[in-house]
């Protein structure tokens, strides 16, 4: 890597944490760039602004979350472990990438719309999950369910659980930070959503 890719990736790794901790407003260019250990023009050089970087941040989260959900997909198996696959997936990107649950939660509270490029990558994740749950019903092996619901309602338990998760350590005084709690919500979020989804009269 040459030295000017090297100072675009630090811009990148900077942004990410700083419009994580302090959304897209209070994060700004002179902080991103002093903690990149960059010149103050270096953001307008390698992105063309402020505005083009935070894109680029989001485009690279996303991307990787909706690649994951689509090698869990693919993979040759009942659609309820593809679903299990998914969630897994998600757990394992918001553990890879703790930042992502606040740059959500900044737009959410902002009461602001996804951003067009979180869009773009995230609704082929929702396809990809009611696609699974169409076959799933297809071959007898989910029960008839709205597709579309039971992709919120698995995206739904697995996007709350990264966002509120410190809260809810907070109240209920349980270390979820710990990896062998995140993997016991991981289980038990994979059992409920396959126990609702399997067909009348038969468990997952």
């Amino acid at each position: 890597m040459n030295r000017l890719d090297g100072t675009k990736e630090r811009l990148l790794e900077a942004a990410r944490r700083l419009f994580a901790d302090k959304g897209f407003d209070g994060a700004s260019v002179r902080a991103i760039t002093r903690r990149a250990r960059a010149n103050l023009g270096a953001i307008t050089y390698h992105f063309g602004s402020k505005e083009a970087l935070y894109t680029t941040v989001l485009e690279q989260l996303f991307r990787e979350l909706r690649e994951r959900v689509a090698a869990a997909v693919a993979a040759p198996a009942a659609a309820g472990d593809r679903l299990a696959a998914i969630i897994r997936a998600f757990f394992a990107f918001f553990a890879d990438h703790p930042e992502a649950p606040r740059l959500i939660v900044h737009r959410l509270a902002a009461g602001e719309p996804p951003s067009p490029v979180v869009i773009e990558h995230f609704r082929p994740v929702v396809d990809a999950i009611r696609s699974t749950v169409r076959d799933g019903q297809a071959r007898g092996e989910l029960r008839a369910v709205e597709p579309l619901l039971a992709a919120f309602t698995l995206i739904s338990q697995t996007v709350w659980f990264a966002v509120a998760r410190r809260m809810i350590a907070t109240v209920s005084g349980v270390p979820l930070d710990r990896p062998e709690q995140a993997a016991a919500v991981e289980r038990h979020i994979t059992d409920v959503v396959q126990r609702a989804l399997a067909p009348r009269g038969r468990t997952p």
